[in-house]
């Protein structure tokens, strides 16, 4: 309804009314005269002034005159809808009335004209019918456009313009179909460069000997660590009993001779030192393997480090000792 309103300028001074009114006549006057054309801007700048139905009701005859059906049924339709107040001079009634018949007899003179574009996105492209821009959204859809020849002209960036002739009959309809190609002469759209990844090189292949690369690990001193840490404590428990044992023994065997009474102990007590003894020396062997691979995997991280070179595995000779009162463990180790 407020696209419908009057049309008005804010608190019109008594100057833009005179001058209002007096453009109104003149171009009231060349309408009578049948010079619709030079009629046209006076009535235009009279109505950006003040609204007058008197003088839109002319200035939408005049548009009809001269073509612009689609203009001038719409100056006429805001002069048909618009609400008149019950004290509005009979003049403006008659210029409603006025209007109502000029709309009636050029609404079905108005032609139909549809656009179809081919060869690049919608959203890229610019369509104008006589300079004029078609939105996009009227693609593909029936377009109110005055009767007569009109130039469609089509563009996209990158492409090769595409324009195209139509001549439309009085309430007749007409379709366009512009193809756009790409034109040889635009630039190439360079492609974006791509930013170089980050790369960390390559580690050298490993020619080093598997035994190098075993020597080197922290695994196995870990392992012999704590296998001769249990060695170590088990000789321990085994080495404390066999002491409690020989004490008790010590009691009860007089010059070294000892009841028969005596015989399990005499027996628990070279099993206790047979198990203290291995388990110490377990621990002992365990622990100094464990060292051994230790500072030979601590070597030289430098390129310059020589490969190791494939030894013999070391060799281990254990002999355990029971003696009265004693034990002990002898062997070598190579």
């Amino acid at each position: 309804m407020l696209a419908l309103a009057p049309v008005a300028i804010a608190d019109p001074t008594p100057e833009d009314i005179a001058a209002a009114r007096s453009l109104g006549t003149d171009g009231v006057k060349l309408a009578e005269s049948g010079d619709s054309k030079g009629a046209i801007p006076k009535l235009q700048a009279a109505e950006k002034l003040f609204h007058a139905p008197t003088t839109a009701d002319r200035l939408g005859e005049c548009q009809v005159n001269v073509g612009q059906l689609v203009a001038g049924t719409e100056t006429l339709n805001r002069v048909v809808r618009e609400v008149l107040p019950p004290t509005a001079p009979a003049a403006f009634k008659s210029a409603q009335q006025r209007a109502q018949a000029a709309l009636t007899a050029a609404q079905p003179k108005i032609a139909q004209l549809k656009i179809h574009v081919d060869g690049a996105p919608v959203d890229q492209v610019t369509v104008t019918v006589d300079d004029e821009k078609v939105p996009s959204v009227l693609f593909d859809a029936n377009r109110p456009t005055d009767p007569g020849a009109h130039q469609v002209k089509a563009t996209a960036p990158g492409f090769a313009d595409a324009a195209q002739s139509v001549q439309l009959a009085e309430g007749g309809s007409g379709s366009v179909t512009l193809t756009l190609t790409p034109s040889p002469a635009a630039a190439p759209v360079p492609a974006p460069t791509p930013v170089p990844a980050t790369t960390t090189p390559a580690p050298a292949a490993d020619t080093s000997a598997p035994a190098q690369s075993a020597g080197r690990s922290k695994t196995l001193p870990i392992v012999l660590f704590s296998v001769g840490g249990a060695g170590i404590v088990v000789g321990s428990v085994f080495g404390v009993l066999a002491l409690s044992t020989k004490s008790s023994l010590d009691g009860a065997c007089v010059n070294k001779v000892c009841p028969a009474s005596s015989q399990s102990n005499i027996n628990s007590l070279s099993t206790q030192a047979t198990v203290s003894t291995i388990g110490f020396g377990v621990g002992v062997v365990a622990a100094a393997l464990g060292v051994y691979f230790l500072v030979t995997s601590g070597g030289s991280s430098s390129g310059d480090a020589k490969p190791a070179t494939a030894s013999a595995s070391p060799a281990l000779s254990l002999q355990p000792w029971v003696g009265l009162g004693s034990a002990g463990l002898g062997g070598t180790f190579q």
